[in-house]
């Protein structure tokens, strides 16, 4: 299951598992046939996949096609944490799910400690940031689907209507998604916020109002990734000393990585897409000196430029 664009799709099951009053599904389901892009009989393959992946997923036979149902949704993600290679898969399932079932994660994580530690656990900052009004106060706007003015520490003036989408961990933060008056999708570090108030627009949104923002979520690489703007392609080659990190079957860091190439001398050449230069640049500057951007012209200059105000800045220092 490490293929990014099916891990998507299995991550689009379960949740739509859990949004079914009976918690089944079958091949022919018209609502995932049209968001997957599947036909029935691709849609089929991947629920026989998860059925054979996780025993809360049983089959059930009538007449002539299978059912599928999900018995109980948290068994799933305490199955991942026993049975899956890769954790993260976890994560990309849960951090859209309910409050409940990252409680009860929470839970078994902390029964599970002497095989796990968590690191900046999603687990604990939700409850710290429970504790926290402003928190409350945006998990209530995005249940009524409501604007609300928000004053961040970094700005000198509230942003008033704001359309706020959803709380999203990701880069180790919680941020909130959330549509601002010229329609530009932003994302808010939550630890920035100074306060949350009622917005001067009263109304509610409907969801198919915001659907292209919830679809652009979706695929999101990082907090720097930027709604509305056209991606563009790197070429990156990955040094021999590294290069077995970017190897073609190795866990992508970006949604968009791309295996190219192996070279002779051991190097992995890959692409990554991005919508501005932060979005990959800081990830590509950790790996100095083994990583090297070969395309476009205008990023490789950027990170040589960075590289060398490093050297610069470093030639400065009196020891």
């Amino acid at each position: 299951m490490s293929d990014i664009g099916t891990l998507q799709k299995y991550t689009t099951i379960v949740e739509e598992f859990k949004t079914r009053v009976d918690g089944t599904l079958d091949a022919y389901d018209e609502y995932l046939q049209n968001i997957l892009y599947l036909k029935p009989k691709q849609l089929g393959r991947l629920l026989d996949e998860l059925a054979q992946t996780y025993d809360s997923i049983v089959v059930q036979k009538e007449k002539n096609k299978k059912i599928y149902k999900l018995i109980k949704p948290i068994d799933i993600f305490i199955e991942a944490f026993e049975n899956a290679n890769e954790i993260g898969w976890l994560f990309s399932m849960a951090h859209d799910g309910d409050p409940e079932l990252f409680k009860k994660l929470s839970d078994y994580t902390n029964e599970q400690k002497h095989i796990y530690l968590f690191k900046n656990s999603p687990f604990e900052d939700l409850q710290t940031l429970e504790a926290k009004e402003s928190f409350k106060k945006l998990k209530v706007a995005i249940e009524l689907r409501e604007y609300r003015k928000i004053k961040f520490f970094y700005e000198q003036e509230a942003c008033d209507n704001l359309l706020c989408l959803k709380l999203v961990f990701m880069d180790g933060n919680w941020y909130i998604a959330f549509v601002d008056e010229k329609q530009k999708l932003r994302f808010g570090r939550l630890a920035f916020i100074e306060k949350v108030e009622y917005a001067s627009k009263i109304a509610s949104y409907t969801s198919a109002n915001v659907q292209k923002y919830l679809d652009f979520l979706q695929n999101v690489q990082n907090s720097m990734t930027l709604y509305g703007e056209s991606k563009q392609k790197a070429i990156i080659k990955a040094l021999p000393n590294i290069a077995r990190y970017f190897e073609e079957d190795m866990k992508k860091f970006f949604l968009s990585q791309k295996f190219i190439k192996k070279e002779d001398d051991g190097s992995v050449v890959f692409s990554l897409e991005y919508t501005q230069s932060l979005e990959i640049l800081p990830f590509i500057q950790k790996w100095l000196p083994d990583m090297i951007v070969l395309e476009p012209k205008e990023l490789r200059e950027e990170y040589m430029q960075k590289a060398s105000t490093l050297l610069k800045n470093l030639s400065s220092v009196v020891l």
